[in-house]
């Protein structure tokens, strides 16, 4: 979250989703086996190395046409569709850093390192628009439940975990502890920290740390004699005996926090909250997510109905390029998790490279179409839907996601949900809702209208 702020900061949200992901894969796969600082050090390196990156990428990307920019956002949409983004949570997040990075990719050229003019990608395609209004939309908004509330609300609690007196620790509880790692007597790198927040019995550090911090009470001292394993990824440590002197600050368990004022203070990070606000916050974000799930889904489903419906033509060689940033994307996130590129896409995304050609061509297809339709209605964002559009995106409104895309960028991206909105209001809600009702309490005759929303 830290990172991507400062990114936001920097003007670059591209650079901060794909940090992000970094980040993610980072902690989730490297940490276990570089550990304390090293690990961390890891990570800051990695952030550093894409700080740089975009120093470089926000110069290139100032000589990129406005095309690549809409096949970003339309490679964006269709990797989340792709990888299951309606589930939510984390894997949302790192699936969107995903396709920011194709759409980094695109906007620094091809896989080739050469950028198509837009005549060159446009010599042999063609399109034929078919109908694009009065398309039946199965996709529904999911309601937020209490249910979904509450269960958010025990996610917090993991998160925000709440001090525990008046016992030792124990494995299920987090223990803030500082510590400082010794070989030979000297402190090695990577061995030391203060602060840091370890989860008894994850497995996160070498064996017999955390079952050396178990028993521990808070403000105890305490030497663990251990030994790295002899195939740790450091060569100076590997198999070496060392010694940390650890220090437990602090025991957390969410198991025994409350859903409570305390909760939505930490959470909130407001000495002044209060539980009735952070309800209303979380069930914000909810209702958020589910507008947003509906969106892509939506829009999806109507645009390749509208795809089905025209006679479309693509250029072999737009195709050919799409294709291949599809393959760098995913070839260097496969890499994250240390997978060859064919597993991953089996694993995550259950297909193959075949499907994954057919996937840069209907991307191509949707680019096409979504152009002519803009075209065709004179398609412009409202206010309303610019605000709508941003908060998906995780900006406070409009106004934040321009000051970060730029306002050229910004605009366009605005464009194109415009258009997902244009397809979803002048279509006809079929099952599971009953046929004949029409989206968001439209009449079928106002569905039929052909001005923009």
């Amino acid at each position: 979250y830290y990172i991507l702020t400062i990114m936001r900061k920097a003007k670059s949200i591209l650079i901060g989703y794909i940090t992000s992901a970094i980040i993610t894969a980072v902690i989730s796969n490297k940490f276990v086996e570089m550990k304390g600082l090293e690990g961390a050090a890891f990570s800051f390196l990695v952030t550093v190395i894409y700080l740089f990156l975009y120093f470089m990428i926000s110069f290139v990307r100032k000589m990129i046409k406005r095309k690549l920019i809409t096949a970003g956002f339309v490679i964006a949409m269709a990797a989340m569709v792709m990888s299951g983004c309606k589930s939510g949570g984390t894997d949302k997040e790192t699936t969107a850093a995903a396709a920011g990075e194709t759409a980094g990719s695109q906007e620094s050229g091809t896989a080739s390192g050469e950028t198509k003019s837009e005549e060159e990608l446009t010599d042999e395609a063609s399109l034929e628009l078919g109908n694009y209004k009065g398309l039946t939309l199965t996709a529904v908004k999911a309601g937020v439940t209490d249910e979904d509330l509450e269960a958010e609300l025990e996610n917090l609690k993991g998160q925000y975990p709440a001090e525990v007196t008046g016992r030792a620790a124990k494995l299920g509880d987090v223990a803030n502890i500082d510590y400082v790692g010794t070989k030979d007597g000297e402190a090695f790198s990577g061995g030391t920290a203060e602060g840091f927040d370890l989860a008894l019995g994850s497995g996160t550090f070498i064996d017999g740390f955390e079952d050396g911090v178990v028993g521990m009470n808070v403000g105890e001292e305490k030497d663990l004699n251990l030994t790295f394993p002899e195939n740790y990824k450091s060569a100076d440590l590997a198999g070496q005996e060392v010694v940390f002197h650890v220090t437990l600050n602090a025991i957390k368990n969410a198991e025994e926090t409350a859903i409570d004022d305390a909760l939505a203070k930490r959470a909130m990070d407001d000495e002044n909250a209060t539980l009735d606000q952070l309800r209303s916050q979380v069930y914000g974000g909810l209702e958020n997510q589910a507008e947003s799930n509906f969106f892509n889904e939506a829009g999806s489903e109507l645009l390749n109905q509208a795809i089905e419906n025209s006679k479309v033509t693509c250029d072999p060689d737009a195709v050919d390029d799409m294709y291949d940033q599809l393959v760098t994307t995913y070839t260097a996130y496969a890499g994250q998790y240390g997978m060859e590129l064919e597993e991953f896409l089996s694993m995550f995304l259950q297909t193959d490279k075949a499907g994954l050609r057919a996937t840069a061509e209907n991307l191509v297809k949707q680019e096409m179409v979504l152009n002519a339709i803009i075209e065709a209605e004179g398609i412009k964002a409202t206010d309303e839907e610019k605000d709508k559009l941003a908060q998906m995106n995780y900006f406070a409104d409009a106004e934040e996601m321009v000051s970060t895309y730029g306002e050229e960028s910004a605009n366009r991206l605005f464009q194109m949900g415009a258009a997902y909105y244009y397809l979803i209001d002048n279509a006809v809600q079929g099952a599971p809702a009953g046929a004949g009702e029409t989206v968001e309490g439209h009449t079928e005759s106002q569905a039929a209208e052909t001005t923009a929303p």
